[in-house]
Parts: structure tokens; C-alpha cells; sequence
């Protein structure tokens, strides 16, 4: 039996990895920013759970969650770092606050868990760090930058901890979904005001009214279901290793195929210590 930490479990993938991680027998720190809508969870499993409220952008806020739930006897051996949202729209139309609370949520957000359960997990021999980041994570989209952004960093982050924390033997995991059925392009999705309100005098209303259809269309209809992805944790955690990358479902493995080449660098050059000049092709 696992001790899982899981932040923002009200709903989506959270909530899916919560419900799969209980049935299977273990304990799981169910976090929310409003409780109360996850409540229902931890009623259902009251010897399983604790229930804290918790906003990931706010570092004492991570750390009171990880300590009090260690002296109650719930010592995090998996953190799974699933807060997190959308901001979508050009990058010059996105607002400052915007901007902020994007780093904040998604890339500061993870930091301050990371930091907070490391510890923990060091001085009990070892853990799971699952960061919840994207295909976006690998590949830069027009009109998701700040999400790529943060994504990215992610990316990288889970890339560079997991050689730092191996010889305590934590496992990071960067897991990388396409698309699920939950609310990210729904209720969660952030947009900038041109795209929110397709402003016809923004430069990018064009790109704008065809995201705007996009989303619109894609939501609640994702192929992927957020339980299978909480069944890939668990089989993770419960067969004592994880990958450095997961790359889940069938678009998300589509897109790296179409992509992947870019990943090459075409205009990419090299320049010597001798040399001056790029080649223009």
C-alpha cells in the first residue's frame, strides 16, 4: 500500500487517478482548491483518504499540506502533480495576470510539490513523482504558447530531477497525455480576451476563430478516457518502476510521429569558435 499525494483532484484526470489509486487499496491526499468537491471521495473512503484544500500556487500552502499530512501518518511515497490549466490565444493578446498565474499554476505550482515531498521520499528510501505535462510539452503550437511554455518546462524539469533524485531511488516521471475526455477545453481553459470575445480588430482574430471552433468541437468529445492514464500510474507504482517519459494515447503518439522531425532542428546551425556567419538557405 502507497501513500499518493494527487493535487487538483476535484475532477478530470485528478480525480480519475484518486478513484483508481482508492479501489486499488491505497491512500491517497485528496487536494483541492475547493474541498468541498471532493468531499464525496473522501466520505467514501474515510480510513484511505485525508482531504486538504490546496492552491499549488502558493508554496506554504504546499508545504503545510505535505507536513500535515506526514504527522498524521499519510507520508507521500507518490506525488502526482496534476494541477494545472490551459491559456490559450496569441501570445501578444495574453495579459500580464494571465501570463503570471499560467507560470505560477503550472510550472511553480509543480516546483513547490517537488520540493515539499523530496524529503520525505529521501528518507524513506524512495517514490514516485508523476508531473502531469503534455504533447504540448514537446512541440510548440500557435496559440498555446504560454501552455507550451509552461509545458516545456515541465518537460525539462522532470528530465533534470529524475538524475538528481535516482540515486535516492525516486522515479520522476514526465507523463505527456494528448487528448482526454476532461474539461481542458471546456470550463478550465483560460482565454485571452480576443480569443474569449473573437475581437475582429485583434491581428489574430483569424487564428482565434478557428481555435475558437476547435475547442468548441473537442470538448467532451477527447477520444482518451482519464482513467486509463491513472491505470498506467498504478501499474507504475505497484510494479516498483516508472520511465522517465510517457507519451499517452493513440493522438498523442499521432502527433509525435507528424512532429517528431521538427524535433531535428532543420534550421538549426552550428557555429565554431572560427566562424561568423550563418548559411542562409
Amino acid at each position: 500500500m502507497r501513500t499518493w499525494l494527487i493535487t487538483g483532484t476535484s475532477r478530470g484526470i485528478g480525480r480519475a487517478i484518486a478513484e483508481v489509486a482508492l479501489a486499488a487499496g491505497h491512500r491517497v491526499i485528496l487536494t483541492a482548491r475547493r474541498p468541498s468537491s471532493v468531499e464525496d471521495l473522501h466520505q467514501q473512503y474515510p480510513e484511505q483518504t485525508m482531504l486538504f484544500p490546496l492552491d499549488v500556487q502558493q508554496r506554504t500552502q504546499a508545504f503545510h499540506v505535505v507536513s500535515a499530512a506526514a504527522k498524521a501518518g499519510f507520508v507521500p511515497s507518490v506525488l502526482v502533480n496534476n494541477a494545472g490549466y490551459g491559456l490559450v490565444g496569441a501570445l501578444e493578446d495574453l495579459t500580464p495576470e494571465s501570463i503570471q498565474r499560467q507560470v505560477d499554476t503550472n510550472l511553480l505550482g509543480v516546483i513547490w510539490m517537488c520540493q515539499a515531498v523530496l524529503p520525505h521520499m529521501r528518507q524513506n528510501g524512495g517514490g514516485f513523482i508523476f508531473n502531469i505535462s503534455s504533447i504540448a510539452g514537446y512541440f510548440g503550437f500557435k496559440g498555446t504558447t504560454l501552455y507550451n511554455a509552461t509545458k516545456f518546462a515541465v518537460t525539462g524539469l522532470s528530465e533534470a530531477l529524475a538524475q538528481e533524485v535516482a540515486p535516492f531511488g525516486i522515479y520522476v516521471c514526465n507523463v505527456a497525455p494528448g487528448p482526454y475526455r476532461t474539461d481542458w477545453a471546456g470550463s478550465s481553459l483560460e482565454k485571452a480576451p480576443s480569443l474569449e470575445h473573437l475581437n475582429p480588430n485583434s491581428p489574430y482574430y483569424e487564428l482565434h476563430a478557428l481555435m475558437a471552433e476547435r475547442y468548441a468541437q473537442m470538448n467532451g468529445q477527447q477520444p482518451g478516457d482519464p482513467k486509463h492514464i491513472a491505470h498506467v500510474l498504478l501499474h507504475c507504482v505497484e510494479m516498483g518502476w516508472a520511465p522517465k517519459h510517457l507519451i499517452l494515447g493513440d493522438e498523442a503518439r499521432q502527433t509525435w510521429d507528424k512532429y517528431t522531425s521538427l524535433r531535428n532542428f532543420p534550421e538549426l546551425q552550428f557555429i565554431a569558435h572560427t566562424e561568423e556567419a550563418p548559411i542562409r538557405p
